[in-house]
């Protein structure tokens, strides 16, 4: 998530906004803006940066003591790529107007068209330009700064948070939110505006957090709240008895727990913009490829590294299945010295989180070498796989903190589904009837989540009869087996523990031999197709004493008299249940290092971004 920063009041604003945006560099970005109404003069003065924000601090000389209503931001780009023209603040073309805003407006290419028909000049790619444009328009058109933001609010469609300052009401900052989070700051002759609390717990610690739907107008004297249409609403503020440490994890004692939270919005973030009124996959990023191109190619293949390989496993189920062609997946590290078998009807998907992998970077330029079409999965907008791919469909899961991946994996598996049903629809190979059913089921996939969350506290119960075994296993057919790896590198990644991952039917191929008592094994059962199969597993691991923890649909019961332990989750289309069934597993993991007194967020000798070999 980008960070946002306001403030009104008698200290300087430029600097003010600075501080406090200091506050949000832990949330990541990749450039920097501030924009102040300059008290005497009156003229807006904005100045933005690619870069950290010293890069950004370096240009205030001139203008760090200035006063006046002020908004400061960082950026981590989704629309267009990380420049100083793309940075926030975004203004109006005479300069009056200054916008910052977090979040996606899915209709920008339709109102971008509109506003250039009409004359006004865009200086950057970013959806947010188009904001301050609706709202200048309406300016001059109805001369009230509020009216003119609240109608430019009915145009726009998608998640937003924003804030707004002008010189034409020199002490007033305007803000509007309904998805990215928005807090208020209560003081005595100033008022505080901010995405997240950490940012104003140096000057106050009485705070609104605002809530989908809200609108608020924030001078010196203080705060007036209203609902997008304008009726009075009131939210009480509350005290922040939090130090800034666990403030600025949201309360949260580690980020992983907080990613893990924020999963149900993350999907539903990638999922915008990217599906139609009549619930069918869009994909814009794709709309460079003919519909000839993408049937031609006769072999899909992809690379990526740990996580972002077994979100590659699920997809090489989920392509073969819809598109009855050959997919491969590799470990990147492995790819370019297996002298693989790439060609020009080669299809190829690049993932990775950060963009910058060092592995499945080298694997990219070899697969584009031998001629293959690059299409990259990526978190992180102007990345260097971003940049060198052909086409690119980010994740828009917004920055990770934890090292052990959580949201950027379920977020690349909601991209990966999304691309398979675009490449089917595109070959015609889904009826309307089964795309919309596919549409209808990954929109209903964030609820599935939160539900799967909300139930955390039998995983706790869970992760203390388990925090003081020393060998897990876990299992899986099919789709559950990709999920099986990425729960035992969860539970390695940050507990330290012995965890190992099999395909369920190579149980008696080996791993049975290591089955005792003491030994846990984790069993994922959600495929119907395979469901009697598994229980047979699951039915020798028991008989040789393992512990065994059972992941079910809720519905689910013929496991309740051989499982010692079952985790429940939502019933969904079987081939989506990865997005689900794996939560549990990062939850167990989590509860587990916890008990162990790990360094969750920072595990041992592990790096967030493996950029060398």
């Amino acid at each position: 998530m980008c960070g946002i920063t306001g403030y009104v009041g008698p200290r300087p604003g430029v600097r003010t906004v600075i501080e406090m945006l200091r506050r949000l560099e832990y949330r990541g970005y990749d450039s920097a803006g501030v924009a102040v109404a300059a008290q005497g003069d009156g003229d807006m003065r904005i100045v933005k940066a690619a870069g950290k924000l010293a890069v950004l601090e370096s240009q205030l000389q001139d203008h760090w003591e200035t006063h006046g209503a002020a908004i400061a931001h960082t950026r981590w780009a989704t629309h267009g790529g990380p420049t100083t023209p793309n940075a926030h603040p975004h203004f109006s073309q005479d300069g009056k107007i200054a916008l910052i805003h977090n979040g996606i407006i899915e209709n920008y290419q339709e109102l971008r068209a509109e506003l250039v028909s009409e004359g006004f000049v865009f200086a950057s790619e970013t959806d947010t330009e188009v904001m301050v444009h609706l709202v200048d328009r309406a300016f001059q058109k109805l001369g009230d700064m509020e009216t003119a933001i609240r109608e430019a609010l009915t145009l726009v469609t998608g998640a937003y948070s924003i804030a707004v300052c002008s010189s034409h009401e020199l002490e007033t900052l305007y803000c509007a939110k309904t998805a990215s989070p928005l807090i208020l700051g209560l003081g005595e002759g100033e008022n505080f505006l901010a995405s997240d609390i950490p940012a104003v717990m140096r000057y106050t610690r009485s705070v609104i957090v605002l809530e989908d739907g809200d609108f608020a107008k924030i001078t010196p004297a203080g705060v007036t709240l209203t609902n997008l249409t304008g009726g009075a609403i009131h939210r009480e503020p509350f005290a922040v008895t939090w130090d800034e440490q666990t403030a600025e994890k949201g309360g949260f004692p580690h980020f992983m727990l907080k990613e893990i939270h924020e999963q149900p919005r993350a999907l539903a973030d990638t999922l915008r913009g990217r599906l139609t009124d009549s619930e069918r996959v869009f994909i814009p990023e794709l709309e460079g490829f003919t519909k000839e191109q993408l049937a031609g190619f006769s072999h899909i293949h992809i690379v990526a590294c740990g996580t972002a390989y077994h979100a590659g496993m699920v997809a090489k189920r989920f392509f073969e299945n819809l598109l009855r062609r050959p997919v491969e997946v590799s470990v990147a590290s492995e790819f370019r010295y297996a002298d693989p078998l790439v060609s020009q009807q080669t299809l190829c998907f690049i993932v990775s989180q950060s963009g910058e992998t060092a592995d499945t970077l080298a694997a990219l330029r070899e697969a584009k070498r031998l001629g293959a079409t690059i299409v990259s999965v990526v978190n992180v907008v102007g990345s260097s796989i971003a940049r060198e791919s052909h086409a690119c469909v980010y994740t828009q899961a917004g920055p990770e903190i934890c090292v052990a991946s959580t949201k950027a994996y379920v977020t690349q598996l909601m991209v990966l589904y999304l691309i398979g049903l675009h490449l089917a629809a595109t070959e015609e190979r889904l009826t309307d009837e089964l795309h919309q059913g596919f549409v209808r089921d990954l929109v209903a996939l964030p609820d599935a989540v939160e539900s799967v969350i909300g139930n955390a506290l039998l995983v706790e119960d869970l992760a203390a009869k388990l925090a003081d075994r020393s060998v897990f296993f876990y299992l899986g057919r099919g789709y559950d087996y990709a999920v099986a790896l990425e729960a035992a590198l969860k539970l390695k990644e940050i507990s330290y523990l012995h965890a190992e991952a099999y395909a369920a039917g190579e149980l008696k191929h080996g791993p049975l031999a290591l089955i005792e008592p003491g030994v846990i094994v984790i069993c994922l059962a959600t495929q119907p197709a395979v469901f009697d199969k598994m229980l047979s597993n699951i039915k020798e691991v028991a008989a040789r004493g393992g512990t065994v923890v059972g992941v079910v649909y809720e519905n689910e019961h013929r496991l309740d008299t051989t499982a010692d332990h079952l985790l429940r989750i939502p019933a969904v289309r079987p081939e989506l249940s990865p997005i689900v069934s794996i939560v549990p597993m990062q939850l167990l993991a989590y509860l587990v290092a916890q008990q162990r007194g790990c360094d969750i967020d920072m595990p041992r000798n592990l790096a967030k971004s493996v950029t060398v070999e």
